[in-house]
């Protein structure tokens, strides 16, 4: 019986190749190496935690079901004969998480590949630029606090971008300018000039921009708590931010 199983709407090569791409390119765990594969039916994989796991791709016709059998057993064993029952629990949540985490990353990269048609290109980057990053973390945390599955929906935009020629960078930057998110500069800005203080102090202001982005979006604190990060990226202390966003409102 496999610890996993999924059919998915793509031919068992294609199948083959982007997960062998895919955990080559250490997109899972940068030490992951696949130390046997045979195509287009296996992949036997040495994770970076020094699990085990094989991937077999059973071809039917345009379709292909995917069986991946997880290997924890030296470690279960030590465990066992030592007799201690608090280091064998902890090991089997462990490999939970393991087997949860390389089924997900691997379910969903076949899904997209289904629904594309297309395999990404898996290539080892170089660490982006520190503005660059700074906009990656910021679009994941945008698309999370309005829609959930933040890294989901931000990865499908940037390969549709790079689908158009452009390299991950510019997709990312592509990306940011639409959603109206501004690239930083090198030299920090100073910080934007407020209006007087308000009578008012922070925490009210909070409550009471809380109450209207409840009331006009739905999600009121993501989404709120989305405004105040972006003008605490651009020098301000939360308490700036509060009351900067509060004077846009109109309740300051």
């Amino acid at each position: 019986m496999p610890d996993w199983r999924g059919t998915f709407n793509i031919p068992a090569e294609k199948c083959y190749r982007a997960v062998l791409d895919y955990i080559r390119a250490g997109s899972i765990n940068k030490k992951d190496k696949v130390v046997f594969s045979l195509e287009p039916s296996l992949i036997e994989v040495k994770t970076g935690t020094k699990d085990r796991f094989k991937i077999r791709i059973i071809p039917e016709g345009d379709k292909s079901t995917v069986l991946m059998d997880f290997d924890f057993g030296s470690e279960k064993v030590e465990e066992l004969m030592g007799g201690v029952v608090m280091p064998l629990v902890v090991a089997l949540q462990r490999e939970n998480n393991v087997r949860t985490l390389y089924t997900s990353k691997i379910s969903d990269l076949l899904k997209y590949v289904e629904q594309t048609g297309v395999i990404p290109e898996f290539k080892k980057e170089h660490k982006p630029p520190r503005d660059v990053d700074d906009l990656y973390r910021r679009l994941i945390h945008r698309y999370d606090a309005a829609y959930g599955r933040g890294v989901w929906m931000v990865e499908r935009k940037i390969q549709s971008y790079m689908g158009m020629g452009l390299s991950r960078e510019e997709a990312i930057r592509r990306l940011a300018e639409s959603e109206g998110l501004k690239l930083f500069e090198e030299k920090p800005k100073p910080k934007p000039k407020l209006k007087p203080k308000p009578s008012l102090p922070p925490d009210i202001l909070y409550k009471r921009l809380l109450d209207i982005y409840a009331s006009v979006y739905g999600r009121g604190k993501p989404l709120l708590e989305c405004k105040i990060e972006e003008y605490i990226g651009k020098g301000l202390s939360r308490e700036e931010a509060i009351t900067r966003l509060a004077w846009e409102e109109g309740i300051a």
